[in-house]
């Protein structure tokens, strides 16, 4: 019972996390973290979502638009897309170019967006502009209180940027 407590306090601090980070962080096998998700979901005290191929776990009576949020940002490259579409619409190629990615890894992450219900996106001639269809302040709202730790990590790029620190100068 110590240990379903233990993982139900982690999932409560971090809503959203994945099953394989649940069980890398508290130091608990597979088929043990299974069991005991297995019952706290019995006992309706948590629930798993299932998108791509993880599974996201959250407190009971999490909100549902605030799920689709934390699962956008959990990987780098959706996080850095939704991070640049703050600052108004782009292309497709656009994005490419920003963060040095190839259009196709462009392409599959903005699906992933589209499907949540993250990002709009518009024909404009020949190429796809994507907008947010959130508010940046609720994205970063969600970032600054359920991954502090993303938080961090932005502001010390942010502060490398400004002052010019690891550049490579």
């Amino acid at each position: 019972m110590e240990r379903r407590n233990e993982i139900l306090k982690r999932i409560q601090d971090r809503p959203g996390i994945t099953f394989r980070e649940l069980a890398r962080e508290l130091g608990i096998g597979i088929g043990d973290l299974q069991y005991h998700l297995h019952r706290l979901e019995k006992e309706r005290r948590v629930f798993s979502r299932k998108f791509g191929k993880r599974r996201y776990i959250f407190p009971e009576g999490f909100e549902k638009d605030l799920q689709r949020l934390i699962i956008a940002i959990s990987t780098g490259t959706r996080r850095r897309i939704l991070l640049l579409l703050m600052d108004g619409p782009l292309s497709q190629s656009e994005i490419a170019r920003k963060l040095g990615i190839s259009q196709p890894t462009v392409s599959y992450h903005m699906g992933e967006l589209l499907k949540l219900g993250i990002v709009d996106a518009r024909k404009d001639g020949k190429s796809v502009v994507y907008t947010l269809s959130y508010d940046p302040g609720i994205i970063a709202r969600v970032i600054k209180e359920y991954r502090p730790g993303l938080w961090e990590k932005l502001a010390d790029n942010l502060i490398d940027l400004l002052t010019g620190v690891g550049d490579g100068e």
